[in-house]
C-alpha cells in the first residue's frame, strides 16, 4: 500500500513537471466548451502515460481510464478545465496570453494536481485495485458541463462506483488545510434578469417620462432587503447584483433598465421563498411609478450534496495524509456554486477544498497562487485514489 510519505517523496520527484503543466494551462485559458488546447494536451499526456483516453465528451471533456490487475471499485478523481472572462491583472511571467481571459478560479491548477496524480498512478499500476478514473470536465463556470458529460452517457460507459472532486480555496483556509463536510456542502447557484420599462424622453422634461433609473434604484433597494427581513436569520442566503445596464447619455431618460444577480440558498425553500419576493419587486414598484417590470430566473446549480457515509471515509483517509490538525470538517456549506453538484445527485460522491492561504481570493483579476500546494495535491489525489479501493458503500 502506498504510504503519505511515498506519495510526497513520488510527487516532489515530478514537481517541476507538474508546475510547469499548471503555468502552461494557466498561460493559454479557454472558456467553457472552448477548451480545444487544453483537452488535446491533457489527452496526448494521458495516453503518453498508458491510460485508455476518450476525448470529445460534452465536445471538450477527456476521460483517461487505468485498470488493475486485481479486483475492486471503480473511483473516478474529477478537475474542471475552463478559465473566466476576465482580464488578468498580475505581474506573473506566465500571465494569460489570451485577452479577456484568465484562470482565476484556480482550475489551471486542479488540471496539473490531477494530471501529478495521473502519472503518480501510471508508475504505481502495480498496486491498483479494479479501476481508476481520471475526468477532465468542462464548462463548470455557468455553463453545466458536469450535466452535458452525464446527458452524453458518461454512466452509460463508465460504471463509476464513486468520485472524488477538489477545488483550492485561497483567504478562507489556511494554506495546506484539507476541509470538507457531510452532505450539502456548495449552495444552490442560480441567476436572475429583472427588466424595468418605462417611457423614454428629455432629461429636462422628467415629467413627460418615465425614469426606469430612479425605479431601477428602489428596486436595488427592496431587493437587498429580501434575506435581511424575508428569510430565517437560521438559515444561509445571499442575493447579489453585479451588472446593471441603463441609459446611453446624460441628457436623456433611457426607456428602459435592467440589473443581473445571483442567488445562493442551502435549501429549496428559501430558493422559492427569494424568487417570489423577486417576482413581487419585479412586478410591483415599477407598476407604482407607471412602468412595468419582468422577471427572468434561471435555475443553475443545485446543491452538492456530499454522500455521509463516503465523507467520513474520506475525512478518515485525509487524516492519514494531512494529519489531524489540517483535516477540518466544516460547521456550513460554501456560499459557492459548483456544477459538481450534477454529478452528487446521481454518484456518490465526495467533494473537498484545499487551502492555498493567500490574500485575493477566487475570481479576482489579482488572484495568485502560491505552486507549492501542488505536488502535495498530486500526492494526495493519488493517495486518496489508491487507498479508497477498501471503501464499501
Amino acid at each position: 500500500m502506498l504510504t503519505p510519505e511515498e506519495a510526497r517523496k513520488i510527487a516532489l520527484s515530478i514537481r517541476n513537471e507538474i508546475i510547469s503543466l499548471r503555468r502552461e494551462f494557466h498561460a493559454y485559458p479557454e472558456l467553457g466548451f472552448e477548451e480545444f488546447r487544453t483537452s488535446s494536451r491533457i489527452a496526448e499526456l494521458l495516453e503518453s502515460w498508458g491510460y485508455e483516453v476518450e476525448a470529445g465528451i460534452a465536445k471538450t471533456g477527456v476521460i483517461g481510464r487505468i485498470r488493475g490487475e486485481k479486483d475492486g471499485p471503480t473511483r473516478a478523481l474529477r478537475a474542471d478545465m475552463d478559465a473566466l472572462p476576465i482580464k488578468e491583472e498580475t505581474d506573473l511571467e506566465f500571465k494569460s496570453k489570451i485577452d479577456e481571459v484568465m484562470h482565476a478560479c484556480g482550475h489551471d491548477a486542479h488540471m496539473a494536481m490531477l494530471l501529478g496524480a495521473g502519472k503518480i498512478l501510471s508508475l504505481l499500476k502495480d498496486r491498483i485495485c479494479g479501476e481508476i478514473i481520471l475526468l477532465f470536465q468542462p464548462a463548470e463556470e455557468g455553463k453545466a458541463g458536469a450535466k452535458r458529460m452525464l446527458e452524453e452517457g458518461l454512466l452509460k460507459k463508465y460504471k463509476i462506483d464513486f468520485l472524488f472532486g477538489h477545488h483550492i480555496w485561497p483567504v478562507f483556509l489556511p494554506y495546506g488545510v484539507f476541509a470538507t463536510r457531510k452532505e450539502a456542502i456548495t449552495s444552490i447557484s442560480d441567476r436572475f434578469t429583472l427588466r424595468i420599462r418605462g417611457k423614454g424622453g428629455h432629461a429636462a422634461n422628467p415629467d413627460d417620462a418615465i425614469d426606469p433609473i430612479p425605479i431601477l434604484g428602489e428596486v436595488i433597494s427592496a431587493i437587498h432587503h429580501i434575506v435581511s427581513r424575508s428569510v430565517s436569520p437560521q438559515v444561509s442566503a445571499v442575493i447579489t447584483i453585479g451588472k446593471v445596464i441603463a441609459g446611453t447619455a446624460e441628457n436623456i431618460i433611457p426607456k428602459s433598465a435592467e440589473l443581473h444577480g445571483t442567488v445562493r440558498a442551502t435549501d429549496e425553500k428559501t430558493r422559492d421563498l427569494i424568487v417570489e419576493r423577486l417576482r413581487a419587486i419585479a412586478e410591483g414598484i415599477p407598476r407604482a411609478y407607471g412602468g412595468s417590470g419582468e422577471l427572468i430566473y434561471k435555475k443553475l446549480y443545485p446543491i452538492t450534496y456530499n454522500h455521509p457515509r463516503l465523507t467520513e471515509e474520506v475525512i478518515n483517509i485525509a487524516r492519514e495524509f494531512w494529519g489531524n490538525k489540517r483535516t477540518i470538517e466544516l460547521k456550513h456549506p460554501s456560499m459557492g456554486g459548483e456544477d459538481f453538484s450534477f454529478f452528487t445527485k446521481v454518484i456518490p460522491s465526495c467533494f473537498s477544498f484545499i487551502g492555498v492561504g493567500g490574500k485575493v481570493g477566487l475570481h479576482s483579476p489579482n488572484f495568485v497562487l502560491n505552486e507549492e500546494i501542488l505536488p502535495e495535491g498530486s500526492a494526495w489525489e493519488a493517495y486518496l485514489a489508491l487507498r479508497s479501493k477498501d471503501i464499501k458503500l
